[in-house]
């Protein structure tokens, strides 16, 4: 495949995750989660034409700085929901504070049980955390940054899939919230305000402060945890 056509990827990327967007939209079906079908989609397409992965990540890059300012306007819904989340901040907290030590740790736990090499378990424990933390702190562990964000990327849209069928509406829009942030990130966000505004509130809060409490703590836990446990 030529250089030129190469440029093309960024437009095909872009139209297969909305046309992937309005098909789940028409069927109903979970499954049709967009990021998993243009995954597939992309991958198949990839493949097809012999294209090179670093060719492609290069020609999609824009995707990825457009994550950052992204992951900003979050703020709008918040903003929105500030009320609520002023009034309820103590049990917030308390749940962002034992839902980072849990995923971390539980990701620490099954990398040492699974004896993976040292990148990879390092690539392994910022599944934790959203795309825009995730690579700093790649950086940081000394992980491989591109399989740091393929395990959050699948962390995030299989956690989009399942939120909904899990979290059934017996729980608070706020609960529901918290718990997609917490465990599928930006994905389990994009569903939450799909479910409604309250709900896409506190999944946008849940993943921003888990990233930037995971953040501090984490490279501590590598350096520390896996010094005594001899991983």
């Amino acid at each position: 495949m030529s250089a030129s056509l190469g440029l093309w990827w960024l437009p095909i990327t872009v139209v297969i995750y909305l046309v992937a967007d309005v098909l789940q939209q028409k069927l109903g079906w979970l499954i049709l989660q967009p990021m998993l079908t243009s995954v597939l989609v992309l991958a198949t397409l990839v493949a097809w034409h012999g294209q090179d992965s670093a060719a492609y990540r290069q020609a999609t890059a824009p995707l990825v700085w457009v994550a950052g300012p992204l992951t900003v306007g979050m703020a709008i819904p918040l903003f929105r929901e500030r009320a609520l989340i002023l009034e309820q901040w103590r049990p917030l907290m308390l749940t962002l504070l034992l839902g980072s030590f849990l995923a971390s740790s539980c990701a620490f736990a099954l990398a040492c049980l699974w004896q993976l090499p040292h990148p990879v378990a390092k690539a392994f424990l910022t599944r934790a955390i959203s795309l825009p933390f995730c690579l700093p702190v790649a950086h940081l562990l000394g992980a491989p940054a591109g399989l740091a964000a393929v395990i959050v990327g699948i962390s995030g849209v299989f956690g989009g899939i399942a939120a909904p069928m899990l979290l059934s509406h017996r729980y608070s829009d706020a609960a529901r919230g918290v718990a997609m942030g917490l465990a599928a990130h930006g994905i389990g966000t994009a569903v939450a305000l799909r479910l409604s505004l309250r709900t896409g509130a506190h999944a946008a809060l849940a993943m921003m402060l888990n990233g930037v409490i995971t953040s501090l703590w984490l490279p501590w836990l590598w350096r520390h945890a896996a010094y005594l446990v001899g991983f």
